[in-house]
């Protein structure tokens, strides 16, 4: 109970220092009068008497402090004290567990902040769309994000970061942070991958601002599809301008020989004339397909709200296109079913995604073969399938079938009257109606474009 040796030497000490000053004034205010030793034996022992008594009382009293403390720290401030109420000692222990309890509740609530603020901050580092590192020394990883998991593909990310990504410039930057040469700095590098992807780094120094010794912070900003979309757009004015400069070039070849050689020749006139004005009309098309899909983009975030019977749409685009497939001797057949399927959608935008669909089968699929169109209700969507027995698409231009300018085969496309913006026309459309366009193929066999769109709410 009172702790063997280590007890009993600081009770010593204890009466020492309590009874030591009284024996000596004592014994020298009487030492005159012939004192005797006996005498002063008698007031060492009057006088540590009562400091052994005030020891004991003092340490049992404080190891009632030390289980009400304990109780204290376990209990609710609020509950009540099972050993309150008893005899009052020599310290304010009431006083003094008031006191522990008033800095336990501060303490609580301030812990309860900390946490709640810890969350926050956790949430919202996670919710960030950026993957984010926080390194230690050595490049050690402290933490990641959730976007940064998804961005390396692991569940958690740990250990060095040379385990997840080892491109020098970044490694060297990274190093030259450490040491302070560059308190933030921005980098850009290409990962190395299936799809190669561009990354830009931004890495801030924190040196001295945590005390948990944390260093560097790495954001890093994915920036392959911007780039995609900056070399798109570089190449849609580059073939854009090749596909007006060709019939424009055969315009001014044309009249330059009318104006020349051929002036006075009138079979010549004839040829070129009708040369002209399929090449007017190639560029009249291409304009108008540039200003439709135009057109379609400025309004692709606005859905369209009106409910469309697509069976109409289907037997309008048959009426308008049958009399091209009669000259071409193929046939379009549909098959539709028997009560009407509504869709919410825009009627024109409809009637030019299937025209588009039913004149690239006629335009591809074999002489004197079928085009069939087919609706099928599933899932609360219409999937409309075009399908065609041509020669088929290879698995490799599927993907960017629906860029724009993109054709399989670029001569035959252009004999045939293509501007290479149908399909892209097609998939704005859809993306408007909150749609989705698919695309199956197999070479000699043919293809199948299916759309499917949300049916219309009752």
């Amino acid at each position: 109970m009172y702790n063997g040796n280590r007890y009993l030497w600081k009770m010593l000490v204890f009466v020492f220092a309590m009874a030591a000053p009284v024996t000596l004034v004592t014994f020298f205010l009487n030492s005159d009068d012939g004192f005797d030793f006996n005498d002063y034996l008698l007031i060492v022992a009057a006088a540590a008497l009562p400091a052994i008594i005030l020891y004991v009382r003092l340490v049992r009293e404080m190891q009632v402090v030390a289980a009400r403390i304990e109780r204290a720290a376990v209990l609710s401030p609020l509950d009540g004290d099972g050993r309150a109420g008893g005899r009052p000692g020599l310290l304010p222990l009431d006083n003094l567990l008031l006191t522990m309890q008033q800095y336990r509740r501060v303490l609580q609530h301030m812990l309860r902040e900390a946490q709640s603020r810890q969350d926050e901050a956790s949430r919202l580092f996670d919710m960030l769309p950026d993957p984010v590192l926080v390194l230690g020394s050595k490049r050690r990883i402290r933490r990641s994000n959730e976007a940064a998991n998804r961005f390396f593909n692991v569940t958690e990310m740990d250990g060095d970061m040379t385990r997840f990504i080892r491109h020098p410039a970044l490694l060297k930057a990274i190093d030259a942070a450490y040491e302070g040469a560059d308190q933030s700095a921005r980098i850009e590098f290409t990962i190395s991958d299936v799809v190669p992807r561009n990354v830009a780094a931004y890495i801030v120094n924190l040196d001295g601002e945590s005390s948990e010794g944390l260093h560097l912070i790495v954001t890093l900003h994915d920036l392959t599809e911007s780039r995609r979309m900056q070399q798109m757009r570089v190449d849609f004015v580059a073939n854009a301008s090749h596909e007006l400069r060709t019939p424009l070039a055969i315009l001014i070849g044309a009249l330059e020989t009318l104006m020349g050689p051929a002036r006075n020749d009138p079979e010549a006139h004839q040829r070129f004339f009708t040369m002209m004005q399929a090449q007017s009309l190639r560029m009249s098309q291409l304009i108008d397909d540039l200003l439709s899909l135009s057109q379609i983009e400025i309004n692709e975030h606005s859905r369209p709200a009106d409910r469309v019977d697509i069976g109409k749409v289907l037997n309008g685009v048959g009426g308008l296109i049958r009399a091209k497939s009669v000259e071409m001797d193929k046939t379009i057949a549909m098959t539709l079913p028997e009560t009407p399927v509504f869709v919410t959608g825009d009627f024109d935008q409809l009637t030019q995604v299937f025209t588009n669909l039913v004149d690239n089968a006629l335009k591809y699929s074999r002489e004197k073969s079928e085009i069939r169109v087919e609706i099928e209700v599933a899932r609360r969507e219409a999937r409309i399938s075009v399908i065609d027995e041509g020669e088929g698409i290879p698995e490799e231009h599927i993907a960017r079938l629906t860029e724009r300018f993109y054709r399989v085969d670029s001569d035959r496309s252009r004999k045939l009257g293509g501007t290479g913006l149908g399909l892209a026309i097609v998939k704005h459309i859809v993306s408007r109606h909150r749609g989705h366009l698919e695309i199956e193929s197999e070479v000699g066999k043919g293809s199948r474009f299916t759309i499917r769109l949300p049916l219309a709410a009752e």
